[in-house]
């Protein structure tokens, strides 16, 4: 079917849909969006009964499906969607991949009808084959529903000082209030110290391979390394990954964090000229639970 690639928005929205809702074992990230939460196993999963190979290479759930996405609107041409992303779309809304539960499937074809508005497509079922069609392009109208709380992780496996756990809880939940309140600036500036404290603490705990890692921060007179209260959050980003407690990925989105962070200071919020919104919230907020995860699983 003859129609644009699109828009960069949109596959993030998709990518969301294809995580899916809940919690999965491991603590990964849910999403607003109906439907059943997805492993990355099940992802891959997901695109092979798709017809589709994933070619992500994030290891984090949501970025390797949006990677995946990006690679398969790429490979339109001109104006013509791609057929494998086609493919994708109509596999989400396919009743045979919710075992024919008609009530997730009527939430499903909802959800994917409203992030295609905008696009001037939508999803039909001729009995139970999906179809996708254009249609006039436009937005649907809801009432502004209150973002749930996003529940803290369990800090006290996190750190081992009960006084810091309930600070760092406090923060979580300051945060949330932040963005509530689209408060963006102090919202970043508290996820970048809930990050910055749990690092922290957990270098302090393992100063023996902290001070000798390569990445540690070395005094320039010396050339050996500072003490670790002397460390900047960026030294923390780079120790935490090179002993293996942060992913490659998550190193390099918690840098993004830390820069956003760093506007902290006004002088360096007038050089880069950046203001944080709603989108930088949600983008950090991904990030924070990212870190976290990764360091409950290094215990």
């Amino acid at each position: 079917m003859s129609m644009k690639k699109l828009d960069d928005t949109t596959l993030e929205a998709i990518a969301e849909l294809i995580c899916g809702s809940g919690q999965g074992s491991g603590g990964g990230a849910a999403y607003e969006a109906p439907g059943p939460y997805r492993s990355k196993s099940e992802i891959s999963a997901f695109f092979n009964r798709a017809g589709v190979v994933p070619k992500g290479e994030s290891s984090t759930r949501k970025w390797f499906v949006l990677e995946s996405l990006q690679v398969l609107n790429r490979e339109s041409k001109g104006d013509i969607l791609s057929n494998s992303l086609e493919n994708v779309i109509l596999r989400l809304a396919n009743p045979k991949e919710y075992r024919g539960d008609a009530e997730t499937t009527r939430k499903v074809i909802e959800h994917m009808n409203k992030i295609l508005s905008v696009e001037g497509l939508e999803i039909a079922l001729d009995s139970v084959n999906p179809l996708l069609r254009e249609k006039s392009p436009g937005v649907t109208s809801r009432q502004p529903k209150k973002q749930e709380r996003i529940a803290p992780p369990n800090f006290n496996k996190l750190v081992d000082d009960s006084d810091l756990a309930q600070i760092l809880v406090m923060r979580w939940e300051e945060a949330q209030e932040c963005v509530e309140a689209k408060a963006c600036l102090s919202a970043v500036i508290m996820m970048g110290s809930i990050l910055e404290g749990v690092l922290l603490h957990k270098v302090e705990s393992n100063q023996k391979g902290a001070y000798t890692s390569k990445s540690a921060p070395k005094d320039r007179k010396t050339g050996e390394a500072k003490k670790i209260q002397e460390w900047g959050l960026s030294s923390l980003i780079d120790v935490a990954n090179e002993l293996g407690w942060l992913q490659g990925d998550v190193k390099r989105f918690s840098h993004a964090l830390r820069e956003s962070r760093n506007i902290v200071h006004p002088y360096m919020q007038r050089l880069l000229h950046e203001e944080p919104d709603e989108d930088t919230c949600s983008i950090c907020w991904q990030v924070v639970r990212a870190a976290m995860a990764d360091l409950l699983g290094t215990d």
